[in-house]
C-alpha cells in the first residue's frame, strides 16, 4: 500500500513527527536552493515541495508551499522506519511548530541558532554548517578554558577534513581515533580544573600514544608530493605528527 505524504508518494515505512532542528531546515534550504537556482524569496517559495533526507538521525524534513485540506504551508520532519508492506502508517504530533518562521530567517540573510548536543555535535555543525548557523558550545565547554579548546579541536577538525587522505579507511581512522582523544583530553582538563597550556602539552602525549604505522604508510604509498602540500603547513598537530612520521620512516627505508 502507498501512502501520499506531503505530496510525496511513499510505502513500506512509517513515519513519526518529531520537531524540525535547524540541521533540518537548513537542508530544505539548500534544497530549494538547488531546485530552482536563486536566493530570491519569491522564487523559492514558490517552489510547491521539496524534501530533505539526514542519514545521520534518520529523518526526512518535507517542505510544502501549498495549504490543504488537510494541512497548512509548512515544514514537517519525521523519522523514518521500515514497515511491512500495508503496515504504512503517519503519526503526527500536534503541539510541534510546524511555522515556517526559521526559514524565512535564512532568505532574509540570518543565520539559525543551534545549541550543540556535545562537543562532537558542535565541530561537525560549525565545520559543515557555518554559513547558515551560529552553534553554541554545551553549557560544561562554554567557558574560557572550554572555548580555547573547542577552538583548537576545530582546527584539528577543519584539517583532517580538508586532505583526502584523511577520507580513505585507515586515514578516517585515524582522524577518529584523533579527535575522540583529544574530546577525551578536553574533558579531563575540564573537570580538573587545569588550562589550556596543559591541554596543548598533553595533546603530544596523546599522539605518542596512538599507532601511528598505518597512516605513516599511507601517505608513504600515495607517493604524490601534492599531498603534502596540500596537507602542510597544517595548524593541526595530528596532521604534522602524520606526515612527520611518514617522513621519518622514509628516512629509515633509504
Amino acid at each position: 500500500m502507498t501512502i501520499q505524504l506531503h505530496g510525496f508518494t511513499s510505502s513500506a515505512k512509517r513515519y513519526i513527527q518529531v520537531q524540525s532542528q535547524p540541521h533540518h531546515i537548513i537542508g530544505i534550504f539548500r534544497k530549494l536552493l538547488c531546485l530552482c537556482g536563486s536566493k530570491y524569496e519569491s522564487e523559492m517559495m514558490n517552489t510547491e515541495s521539496a524534501y530533505f533526507e539526514c542519514e545521520e538521525d534518520g529523518t526526512i524534513t518535507f517542505y510544502q508551499a501549498l495549504s490543504t485540506d488537510e494541512v497548512e504551508l509548512g515544514i514537517w520532519t519525521y523519522l523514518v522506519y521500515e514497515c511491512a508492506e500495508s503496515e504504512e502508517n503517519v503519526f503526527r504530533d500536534k503541539f510541534i511548530d510546524t511555522s515556517i518562521d526559521s526559514l524565512q530567517k535564512l532568505l532574509a540573510g540570518q543565520k539559525l541558532v543551534q545549541d550543540a548536543v556535545g562537543i562532537y555535535e558542535y565541530l561537525k555543525y560549525k565545520f559543515y554548517e557555518n554559513e547558515y548557523l551560529d552553534v553554541i558550545l554545551p553549557s560544561d565547554w562554554n567557558n574560557f578554558t572550554g572555548k580555547a579548546i573547542a577552538n583548537i579541536l576545530l582546527e584539528e577538525f577543519k584539517a583532517f577534513n580538508s586532505s583526502s587522505l584523511f577520507a580513505e579507511n585507515v586515514g578516517k581512522k585515524y582522524m577518529k581515533t584523533v579527535i575522540n582523544k583529544f574530546i577525551q583530553l578536553g574533558r579531563e582538563i575540564l573537570e580538573t580544573g587545569s588550562t589550556i597550556i596543559d591541554f596543548e602539552l598533553r595533546q603530544n602525549d596523546v599522539l605518542k600514544n596512538i599507532r601511528i604505522g598505518e597512516i605513516a604508510n599511507l601517505i608513504i604509498e600515495h607517493n604524490d608530493y601534492l599531498l603534502w602540500q596540500e596537507a602542510l603547513p597544517s595548524k593541526s598537530k595530528a596532521v604534522e605528527y602524520a606526515f612527520s612520521a611518514a617522513l621519518d620512516l622514509i628516512c629509515r627505508i633509504h
